[in-house]
């Protein structure tokens, strides 16, 4: 099967132009994904986030509670995967690599304040997420801060066009080197 791209630099040349069209559509397929990690107990945990950006580097930012579930697994295995579906053109767009963590300093001051006041909130419960309560509870805040940046920085893709035929492609980096790889759908 013949695939579209002829050079892996016209793969990633494609990618950048779609994840380019999210900016200019708030309800674009490719700011919202599932983000899968490995928990500590080596079971995989997938759950839904908010891209925050996305650089020339194809590295995917997310923020999150530094006390969330995800920021524990990734403490223990960087590895980390966020897929994308666009249920309109039928692709599936899945991106993995290493993850990295940003607490503090000025790259997270810098993204606390792009955040909107209404928003900030989240990012303020007295207890982490994801803590048991009673349904009765009510969820208490305090002025400190538990904000994280997580930074997928993307090390493979794999493509999926759904359609007749199906056309599954995988570009990785190889010692530096985009490497560009037809799969069976």
């Amino acid at each position: 099967m013949k695939n579209s791209f002829s050079h892996p630099d016209h793969f990633i040349a494609f990618v950048h132009s779609i994840f380019e069209l999210r900016n200019s559509d708030k309800n674009h397929w490719l700011k919202k994904g599932v983000f899968a990690t490995t928990s500590v107990t080596g079971i995989p945990s997938a759950r839904m986030v908010v891209v925050r950006g996305v650089n020339k580097k194809l590295a995917i930012e997310i923020h999150t509670d530094s006390r969330s579930n995800k920021v524990l697994d990734l403490q223990m295995n960087e590895r980390a995967e966020i897929l994308f579906y666009d249920p309109l053109t039928e692709i599936q767009l899945k991106c993995f690599g290493e993850a990295k963590m940003i607490h503090s300093g000025p790259l997270a001051d810098a993204a606390w304040e792009k955040i909107p006041e209404s928003s900030k909130k989240q990012y303020t419960t007295l207890l982490a997420p994801g803590t048991v309560i009673e349904n009765t509870t009510v969820v208490e805040y305090k002025s400190h801060r538990h904000f994280c940046i997580i930074t997928l920085e993307t090390q493979g893709i794999e493509y999926l066009k759904l359609g007749d035929p199906h056309q599954r492609i995988k570009w990785s980096l190889k010692d530096g080197e985009g490497i560009l790889e037809n799969l069976v759908p």
